[in-house]
């Protein structure tokens, strides 16, 4: 075989692994992306459904306080166990928001509203300090 013939397949097919190498670790990354997408998505209907639930206690809530209103006064004590089950969920809420918090690899930066990483001390578009 002629040796430019050899060379030129020499230099494909190392083009060509080194192609599949990047196409691979590419693919881990957008894998990784969207399984950290699921969790967020999943993360956030749970915040979804528990503002569902407060909200379906408050309306209890009201209801109770109307039939104290006119004078039923047989569930004035359900309140405040309508209120401790506000605060759990309200609680629950808060700690989701936490965890997706944490579990961002990026932030916004309060001087521009810039995603920045979360290892970044300065926002790269406006300087503003970042932690």
């Amino acid at each position: 075989m002629d040796l430019n013939v050899k060379a030129i397949l020499e230099s494909a097919k190392a083009t060509a692994a080194a192609a599949a190498e990047k196409a691979g670790k590419m693919a881990d990354v957008a894998t990784k992306k969207a399984g950290d997408m699921a969790v967020m998505t999943k993360l956030n209907l749970q915040i979804f459904d528990l503002n569902t639930e407060i909200d379906a206690v408050y309306k209890e809530i009201g209801k109770i306080s109307y039939l104290s209103f006119v004078g039923d006064c047989s569930h004035e004590g359900e309140l405040d166990d309508k209120y401790a089950q506000i605060s759990e969920r309200l609680a629950k809420i808060a700690e989701i928001r936490e965890t997706i918090a944490n579990t961002k690899t990026t932030l916004e930066c309060p001087g521009c509203g810039k995603e920045c990483s979360k290892e970044d001390a300065f926002c790269s578009k406006c300087g503003h300090k970042l932690s």
